[in-house]
């Protein structure tokens, strides 16, 4: 715990912004602190079970809108990362010169944690749970937070000897940091993603940058030497390991002779790595240099990349009927995304894709083409997609939802197909979030598996 910035709470009034888990459990980790809180959420608390138990505890609760008069008493505003600077509350207070952060800057500023944090526009959460899978084979005083699930605050509030806490972040996150450091950082690519939050590329690329902007030369920096261009006006004060997928000996760790190599060690075998595509080797290659920066033996890396078979709804390999193999990557939301999944097939892919039209453009997953043994469309973008491969002379079928979707590709698949689910889009057109989509996928899968016993 730091005392000092503790008691400078103390003696000012904290507003959460925002409820669900994040908001929650900072307005609750405050009110035990001994830290004067209000929440306001824009939904109706009235009966909702854990704010009432808040307000029991002397949290005040505003819900159902986010009334100015609030700002006269406020001191510091701890924001949800998903809601807009834009709302005219949030305007507002940075008029009034109101400090704006998010609960990782928060959790930063009050525990002193050893962070290990990730971040970029793909690859975030397998490289999190691989580093986390990696650092606690041994070491007990691993935890896991942020992006992923479990909200910073929460963790390090109850993790308070110095554990390391491995945390995903997004770029909303990132947003509200300003004094935020972690001992490791690691940004896995950098593409264009979230521009109905940041406006631009560059505010997006920059919000990203953030989480190396404290570090100092005690630190680490972790980056592909392929992007290296996109960090060439950059000020980097931390020890930056450059790696590469290929044998590129300007990079600190490379691939030589299918072997991984760091300071000419061979550190993993790629074609013993369970994870397939070029993407799943960068993000091996990521936790593997966190385990070496730990000390981790080699053989338990190995351990880790060799056995584990993905995170749920991304690339997830679900199993095999008849030698047809399924793969679950609902998580996929854009095209970039797909294209890398993609990456990891040889040919015979009958890929499932579409959902909520947000612009995006699809050409990239048609220029893997001679991979794809058929497309099935579905959701609000189903006619776009439809077109496309139409024009490609591809083999398309169109479906409603993923359920039939799965239905269809079962029925026209072979021996040695791949059913891939990777949608490029968005879910809120027909599930309330990707998860809720790839549960769908994942019980069709048990229903076509209990049906197709050998």
């Amino acid at each position: 715990m730091k005392k000092n910035f503790l008691d400078e709470l103390r003696n000012k009034c904290v507003l959460v912004l925002g409820f669900a888990r994040s908001g929650y459990k900072t307005a609750q980790v405050l009110n035990e602190l001994g830290v004067s809180v209000i929440l306001t959420a824009s939904d109706d608390l009235t009966n909702d079970d854990k704010a009432n138990e808040l307000k029991k505890s002397g949290v005040k609760i505003v819900s159902g809108s986010h009334p100015i008069e609030l700002l006269d008493k406020v001191d510091l505003i701890v924001k949800n990362p998903g809601i807009k600077y834009s709302i005219n509350f949030l305007q507002e207070a940075i008029k009034r010169n109101i400090e704006i952060i998010t609960e990782v800057e928060l959790s930063y500023l009050l525990f002193n944690s050893n962070i290990v944090a990730i971040t970029g526009t793909n690859g975030k959460t397998t490289t999190t749970t691989l580093i986390y899978e990696i650092l606690k084979l041994e070491n007990s005083d691993i935890k896991l937070a942020g992006n992923i699930g479990y909200p910073t605050i929460e963790v390090a509030y109850e993790n308070e000897n110095n554990s390391t806490i491995v945390m995903e972040l997004s770029s909303f996150q990132l947003n509200g940091t300003n004094k935020f450091k972690p001992h490791i950082a690691i940004i896995t690519n950098l593409d264009e993603s979230h521009l109905d939050y940041h406006g631009t590329i560059e505010e997006y690329h920059f919000m990203k940058k953030k989480i190396f902007a404290n570090q100092d030369e005690n630190d680490y920096l972790i980056l592909n030497i392929d992007h290296k261009e996109y960090y060439s006006n950059d000020k980097i004060k931390s020890k930056i390991i450059y790696y590469s997928t290929e044998h590129n000996e300007n990079a600190d760790v490379y691939v030589k002779n299918n072997f991984v190599i760091y300071k000419n060690e061979k550190i993993f075998d790629i074609t013993k790595v369970k994870l397939p595509g070029e993407h799943n080797l960068e993000n091996s290659i990521n936790a593997s240099i966190v385990g070496l920066l730990n000390n981790v033996d080699i053989n338990n890396i190995r351990k880790v990349l060799y056995n584990f078979s993905g995170v749920k709804h991304r690339l997830q390999f679900v199993g095999e009927i008849k030698g047809v193999k399924y793969y679950n990557d609902s998580k996929s939301t854009n095209a970039v995304s797909t294209v890398k999944a993609l990456g990891g097939f040889d040919k015979n892919v009958i890929l499932i894709c579409g959902g909520k039209e947000r612009g995006v453009d699809f050409s990239g997953i048609f220029e893997e083409k001679e991979k794809l043994k058929y497309i099935i469309c579905i959701g609000e973008t189903k006619e776009k997609l439809y077109s496309l491969a139409k024009s490609k002379n591809l083999n398309v079928i169109k479906a409603n939802k993923v359920a039939d979707a799965t239905e269809l590709a079962n029925e026209v698949s072979e021996f040695g197909d791949i059913i891939l689910l990777s949608p490029a889009c968005a879910s809120w057109d027909q599930y309330k979030n990707f998860e809720e989509r790839g549960e769908e996928f994942l019980n069709i899968y048990e229903k076509i598996k209990n049906r197709r016993v050998d």
